[in-house]
């Protein structure tokens, strides 16, 4: 499985939706360990709002992630685009 890196924009409604829907967001996240491997938001600068964010996920292939993003209650409120990179960087077996 390799590493995939979303980035999210928000719209600026999205701040709202953060501060209803954040709990169900982690939530959802952190209950899929099988592909999410961390997150974060971001922001223009430290200590300012966010305005989108990022995650690195570890899936066989894009629709894993789609699958992914189409059900966070983040996602589902329609104030956030993204794009999925793909990396050179394969998951290490232990």
């Amino acid at each position: 499985m390799n590493h995939w890196i979303v980035i999210f924009e928000d719209s600026p409604e999205m701040l709202a939706v953060r501060e209803k829907h954040f709990a169900d967001h982690v939530s959802y996240l952190t209950g899929h360990p099988e592909i999410f491997v961390d997150g974060t938001s971001l922001s223009p600068a430290e200590g300012e709002k966010p305005t989108g964010g990022l995650w690195i996920v570890r899936a066989k292939d894009r629709q894993a992630i789609l699958r992914l993003i189409e059900g966070d209650p983040m996602y589902q409120s329609g104030f956030r685009q993204f794009e999925i990179f793909a990396t050179g960087k394969e998951l290490s077996v232990k």
